[in-house]
C-alpha cells in the first residue's frame, strides 16, 4: 500500500498538468509533458491520462504520434485501451487527423454499450468533412436503430458535409425537416449549418427567411448572410446587414470585417473605404495578416495604391499572403514595375513565395514586356519546383507571349501533359497576339481533336487571330460555328474581332450588315474599326451617318473626333475635316498623348 499510493499520486499530478495544458490549448506542452517528464519516471498512465494526449494529437493534425500514444494506452492495460473515453478521443484524433480507415476499424472494435454520443458523432462529422454523404448517413441510421438520440453536433456534422456536396443538398433539406420535427431546429448551431447549406446551394431567398426567423442571431449567423449576398455581389445588402448587427449590439470579429471589406471592394468608392478601415482600426483588428491583405486589395482597386502601401508597411511580421496581395495591387494599379520591385524586396525579407505571388509576378512581367525579366523569374519557378503547376505554366506561357517569346512559351505548353482549357486557351492567344493565325487555328483544331470544348474566350482568341492574320473566311466559319454549334452568345470582344477583320479586309458591306444586327448598345464600340476602314478604303457612301452616330453615343472621346477629322482629310473634304477638330476645342475636350516603351540592355 506504501509503494503504490506515491505513485498513485505522482500519476495524479502529471495528470492534472497534462489535462491543464490541452486545456488551455497548449497541445505541444502536453505531448512534452508526457514525453520528457511521465514516461521518464516509468509512469505508463491510466484513463485520465490518454484522452488528453489523443486531443493535442488531434489538434496538431500529427496522426503518427497518436499511433504511438494508442500503443501506449494498450500497452497501460485492458482498463484503460477499453475505456470509453479514451476509445472516443483516439476515434476523434483518427478522424481529424484525416485517418478515416483507422478511426472507422477502431469504432467497429468499441462495443456497441461503450459507443458514446460523442464517438457517433465523431464518425458522422469525419464523414461528412471528407463528402461521404452515403457513409455519414448510414452511421446516422446506425445510431438511431442503437437508440441512440441524435444531438445539435450529430446533424452539423452531416449538413457540413451537405453544405460541400451539390448532390446533397436535398439530404440537407430532409435533416433540416428532422431537426425540426426532433426540436432540434431550436440549438444555433444547427441553424447556422442549415443556413451555411442554404446559401453555398444559392438559395438566397430561402436562407433570408430562416436568418429573419432566427431570434438570438451568433456572430457566425451574421456572417454566414453577409457572405451570401457577397456570392451575388450585392454590396449594398452587406452594408445593411453590418448596420442591423450594430444595433443589436453584437460584437464584431475578423470574419464580420472581411466581409465588410470585401463589399467595400466590389463598392470601389475611395471613402466607403477609408471608413471600413477606420472600422478594422477601432476593433483592433488592424495587424491581423487576412485583414491586412483584404485592406491592401481594397485599396487597390479604389486606385489608391499609396494608401495600399501604408498598410503593407505598418505589418511589421508580413506573410506570403500579404506581400501577394501587395504585388497584385500593383498589377492592377498598372505599376508592374513597382511589382517587381515588392517581389525583390519579399526575396530580400527571407519570405517563401507561393504559386499566387509567383502567378502575380509572371503578369507583371507580361505587362512589362521585359522577357529579360520574365526568364529571371522563371528560373525562380524550376528553383523552387513549381515548373509542373498547371496554373503557373500557364502564366508562363501567357507571359512569354507577351514578351515575343512564342517559341519558348511553345517548348512550355509541350512538355504539359495535363493540359486544361486555360493552358490550351493561352497558347492560341499567345500566336493570335503574334500574329501567327495559322498556328492558332491548328492548335484550336488539335485542342477539338482532344475532346475539350471551347468557351466564349478561346473563341475571342480564336476571331483575334483570324483578325491579325487576315483570314476572313476562316474567321466568318469560326463565328459562325461558335453561334449556332456551341450556342455561345457573341460578346462586344467578338464583335469588335469581326468588324476589324472584315473592316481591314474591305468587306465593307459584310461588316455594315453585322454592324446594324448588333445589340444597340454595342455599336459605338465598333463605329471606329468601321470608319476607319471606310478611311482606309476611301468609301463616303454612309460616312456621315457613321461619324454622326459614332458622336452621339461618344461625345466626351476626343479620338473620335482626331479618327473622323483624318478620315474626312483623306477624301478631300476638308471643311467638315477642320470642323471636327474645331469640335475639340469647343467641347473642352482633350486629345491623349500616345506613349510606347522599351527596354534598355536587353
Amino acid at each position: 500500500m506504501s509503494d503504490t499510493a506515491p505513485a498513485a499520486a505522482a500519476l495524479n499530478h502529471w495528470n492534472r498538468l497534462i489535462q491543464l495544458a490541452a486545456a488551455s490549448g497548449y497541445y505541444a506542452d502536453c505531448l512534452r509533458l508526457y514525453a520528457g517528464s511521465l514516461l521518464a519516471t516509468d509512469i505508463r498512465g491510466d484513463a485520465s491520462t490518454f484522452p488528453s494526449l489523443a486531443k493535442s494529437c488531434a489538434a496538431l493534425r500529427l496522426p503518427g504520434l497518436g499511433r504511438v500514444i494508442h500503443a501506449r494506452a494498450f500497452l497501460a492495460g485492458t482498463a484503460v485501451s477499453r475505456d470509453a473515453f479514451v476509445r472516443t478521443a483516439l476515434i476523434d484524433m483518427y478522424a481529424k487527423c484525416g485517418r478515416l480507415p483507422d478511426a472507422r476499424r477502431l469504432f467497429d472494435e468499441t462495443p456497441r454499450s461503450s459507443r458514446t454520443l460523442v464517438a457517433w458523432n465523431c464518425m458522422v462529422s469525419a464523414y461528412g468533412r471528407s463528402s461521404q454523404m452515403d457513409e455519414a448517413i448510414a452511421v446516422f441510421n446506425a445510431m438511431r436503430r442503437a437508440e441512440v438520440r441524435p444531438s445539435g453536433s450529430t446533424l452539423v456534422g452531416l449538413l457540413s458535409g451537405c453544405a460541400d456536396s451539390v448532390s446533397a443538398r436535398n439530404i440537407g433539406a430532409c435533416l433540416y425537416g428532422y431537426s425540426v420535427k426532433s426540436g432540434l431546429d431550436a440549438d444555433l448551431l444547427v441553424l447556422n449549418s442549415v443556413l451555411t447549406m442554404l446559401i453555398r446551394g444559392n438559395q438566397l431567398d430561402t436562407a433570408q427567411s430562416l436568418f429573419d426567423r432566427v431570434e438570438n442571431k451568433s456572430v457566425v449567423t451574421w456572417t454566414a448572410m453577409a457572405s451570401g449576398y457577397l456570392q451575388v455581389k450585392d454590396c449594398v445588402k452587406v452594408f445593411d446587414l453590418f448596420r442591423a448587427m450594430r444595433v443589436t449590439e453584437q460584437s464584431m470579429d475578423s470574419a464580420v470585417l472581411i466581409n465588410l471589406t470585401a463589399a467595400a471592394t466590389l463598392f470601389g468608392n475611395v471613402l466607403v473605404a477609408k471608413g471600413v478601415h477606420a472600422l478594422v482600426i477601432k476593433g483592433g483588428f488592424q495587424f491581423q495578416d487576412d485583414l491586412a491583405a483584404s485592406l491592401v486589395n481594397l485599396y487597390t482597386r479604389c486606385g489608391d495604391p499609396l494608401a495600399a502601401k501604408e498598410v503593407f508597411d505598418s505589418v511589421h511580421c508580413k506573410n506570403a499572403v500579404l506581400w501577394t496581395s501587395m504585388l497584385n495591387g500593383y498589377v492592377k494599379c498598372g505599376c508592374p514595375d513597382k511589382a517587381l520591385e515588392s517581389f525583390d524586396a519579399m526575396l530580400c525579407a527571407r519570405v517563401e513565395p507561393n504559386r499566387a505571388t509567383l502567378l502575380a509576378v509572371l503578369s507583371a512581367c507580361a505587362n512589362l514586356g521585359s522577357p529579360n525579366l520574365g526568364h529571371k523569374v522563371e528560373e525562380h519557378v524550376i528553383a523552387i519546383g513549381l515548373q509542373s503547376d498547371l496554373q503557373v505554366s500557364t502564366g508562363l506561357i501567357y507571359m512569354h507571349c507577351k514578351c515575343g517569346s512564342i517559341q519558348h512559351a511553345r517548348k512550355i505548353f509541350d512538355s504539359v501533359s495535363n493540359r486544361d482549357l486555360a493552358i490550351w486557351s493561352a497558347m492560341i492567344n499567345g500566336y493570335a497576339c503574334n500574329g501567327e493565325g495559322s498556328e492558332a487555328l491548328a492548335l484550336f483544331s488539335e485542342m477539338q481533336n482532344k475532346g475539350i470544348q471551347p468557351d466564349a474566350i478561346v473563341f475571342t482568341h480564336v476571331l483575334t487571330a483570324c483578325s491579325h492574320s487576315g483570314l476572313v473566311d476562316e474567321g466568318l466559319n469560326c463565328f459562325h460555328r461558335m453561334t449556332v454549334e456551341y450556342g455561345i452568345k457573341p460578346s462586344i470582344e467578338h464583335y469588335m474581332c469581326m468588324m476589324d477583320l472584315l473592316s481591314k479586309a474591305g468587306h465593307l458591306s459584310v461588316a455594315m450588315k453585322f454592324f446594324k444586327e448588333m445589340p444597340v448598345q454595342l455599336r459605338n464600340q465598333v463605329l471606329a474599326p468601321l470608319i476607319g476602314a471606310h478611311k482606309a478604303h476611301g468609301v463616303d457612301s454612309s460616312i456621315d451617318i457613321l461619324s454622326e452616330e459614332l458622336l452621339n453615343l461618344e461625345p466626351q472621346d476626343s479620338s473620335h473626333c482626331v479618327l473622323i477629322s483624318n478620315m474626312l482629310s483623306c477624301l478631300g473634304e476638308w471643311k467638315k475635316a477642320r470642323n471636327y477638330r474645331r469640335l475639340i476645342s469647343k467641347q473642352g475636350l482633350v486629345k491623349k498623348p500616345g506613349w510606347s516603351y522599351i527596354e534598355l540592355g536587353a
